[in-house]
């Protein structure tokens, strides 16, 4: 099955090709085996990424990390409501589902659509085929008084810094109240999208934004929290093979981390 994607949209490739090579390993991190179906259905050149062993492990690790935050939110709140911005090929539904949660998946029309052939919507599991920066995407949120979580992954390094104050202006200024899990790139990699074991395969595809510790998030839109700071090294470190983990040094300083939030008006 062919597969028409440009630009940015084209990088939830590299997140699920990671996913589905990881379902045939017999050290599997996340067990995805809906991911390794879907990958098996395209015809896409998924072996141009078979060098990039860094962005492999970082993509598992952030996952899986990212997956227990959730969980820890719906074990909070069983009956919660969950937004996920830029759900590309996302499975974390899949995988975190507790029978009782609402989803919704925002993403770009010819994402959604894309994501149709492969995924059912249901009473739980909705789409949202809209720019996140449409702020009338947030009216087809369906709360009820019930907790909100937002999850973003891989999708907020590719927005400029003013782009991201205008999402987050767009969340406080439409809901009263969530949590904020975010997937943030370190400053420092922003500017060598060239020179990244991915992006390198791909065209017209750059960093635009990153940071330090997550406190730049707050400085960008202060109505928010900061309530937690994860580095994805703190997983990554566990999985990477011996012959690598004479990088996991570097990796504390390089890699992602997932930042949380809250705000409460």
């Amino acid at each position: 099955m062919k597969i028409k994607l440009n630009g940015v949209a084209e990088t939830l490739l590299i997140t699920l090709n990671a996913r589905a090579k990881d379902y045939e390993s017999p050290k599997s991190v996340l067990h995805d085996k809906k991911s390794f179906e879907i990958a098996s259905q395209l015809d896409y050149d998924f072996k141009k990424f078979d060098t990039a062993w860094a962005s492999y492990y970082g993509i598992l690790a952030r996952a899986y990390i990212m997956d227990e935050e959730v969980k820890k939110f719906i074990e909070k709140y069983p009956d919660c409501i969950i937004v996920s911005i830029g759900c590309g090929l996302d499975t974390r539904f899949e995988r975190v589902d507790n029978g009782k949660i609402t989803w919704y998946n925002l993403d770009l029309p010819e994402v959604i659509e894309n994501r149709k052939l492969f995924f059912k919507e249901n009473d739980r599991v909705k789409n949202i085929s809209k720019s996140v920066f449409e702020s009338d995407w947030t009216k087809e949120i369906v709360t009820d008084g019930k907790e909100l979580l937002i999850v973003s992954e891989g999708v907020f390094m590719y927005f400029d810094e003013n782009e991201v104050k205008k999402i987050l202006e767009i969340l406080v200024n439409n809901f009263t109240k969530f949590e904020l899990h975010l997937d943030l790139l370190y400053k420092g990699t922003v500017k060598f999208s060239k020179e990244h074991d991915t992006l390198k395969k791909m065209d017209n595809v750059v960093f635009k934004w990153g940071v330090k510790d997550g406190s730049e998030v707050v400085k960008l839109e202060p109505k928010l929290k900061q309530i937690g700071l994860i580095n994805f090294t703190k997983k990554m470190a566990k999985i990477l093979p011996f012959s690598k983990k004479i990088f996991i040094p570097i990796m504390w300083i390089v890699n992602n981390r997932l930042g949380m939030y809250t705000y409460n008006k």
